[in-house]
């Protein structure tokens, strides 16, 4: 595992849980989330700030930090054994630009690259919040390729037995759905968040949970969000566009007060909201 925050944290605890025979170890850039992982007993086998030491053995490896990250973490590692079969993967919420960036890097050094995304996560970051469930009933994007097709059975294996629903998306095309679900609701958020409180700072006093539900997301880490919504730019802009014509639907309705389609526009959200899946159920404290 390389750079445990809460992705990386909760695939530990979930492989300790549910696959107590394998060997764990870490990669962490900063001494102070090293002895993090110390801590906390039977956690890992190994940690260190050392790449070649955290990745030497490994037959999976996990990137499982920002994308903008990666390049320089996986250009610093050394040859991998021949004939070893290193799977490398990520948990990047974008795919395209990594695939493009990271496969290669990975082939120079003799392994296979294959891109996952975990839909799951929190505002929350750290060591800290990182649960054993966290994947459990959680959609899992792979993008492979053809020259991972060999290693693809292995990496779903790894997934399911965490829990996940894995489905396959090419690097494109997962980009432009996660636009949509993902990254514009982040971004809506958090302009959201602006508009509201800083026209009205007092206006906190008074919210519930409606607008605290709404704006849930902008709470999560900038650093990481700007790499998001700049590695997925096209995609996000497009979704942002189409979005920024719906409301303008809405505005129209309200300017010239027409309930009725007031009403129409309601409905039809309500209609499409009831299209969701329903979330995992969670999980019993103990089991």
């Amino acid at each position: 595992m390389l750079a445990p925050g809460l992705i990386g944290g909760s695939l530990l605890r979930a492989l300790r849980e549910r696959c107590p025979e394998t060997s764990l170890t870490a990669w962490a850039r900063r001494p102070e989330a090293v002895e993090e992982l110390r801590r906390e007993p039977g956690l890992v086998d190994l940690a260190s700030t050392d790449v070649d030491e955290a990745v030497a053995g490994a037959d999976c490896l996990v990137l499982a930090m920002p994308t903008g990250h990666m390049a320089s973490v996986v250009s610093r590692m050394g040859p991998f054994p021949a004939g070893s079969q290193v799977l490398v993967t990520d948990v990047g919420s974008v795919k395209a630009p990594v695939v493009r960036e990271i496969g290669p890097l990975v082939r120079e050094r003799g392994g296979v690259f294959i891109g996952s995304h975990p839909m799951a996560g929190s505002e929350k970051k750290g060591l800290a919040f990182a649960s054993a469930d966290l994947f459990e009933g959680a959609p899992i994007v792979l993008t492979p390729g053809e020259e991972g097709s060999a290693l693809l059975p292995r990496l779903e294996a790894f997934w399911t037995r965490l829990g996940g629903v894995v489905s396959h998306l090419s690097p494109g095309r997962h980009d432009e759905l996660v636009a949509g679900i993902s990254h514009l609701p982040h971004l809506v958020a958090a302009a959201l968040a602006r508009s509201v409180l800083a026209w009205e700072p007092g206006a906190v006093r008074l919210s519930g949970g409606g607008f605290r539900d709404t704006t849930r997301v902008a709470g999560g880490p900038e650093e990481m969000w700007a790499d998001i919504l700049n590695d997925n730019r096209e995609a996000v802009s497009r979704r942002l566009a189409a979005y920024l014509e719906e409301l303008g639907a809405w505005k129209e309705a309200l300017d010239t007060l027409d309930r009725d389609r007031l009403r129409d526009l309601l409905s039809e959200a309500r209609e499409l909201r009831a299209t969701l899946p329903p979330p995992a159920p969670a999980k019993a404290p103990g089991t």
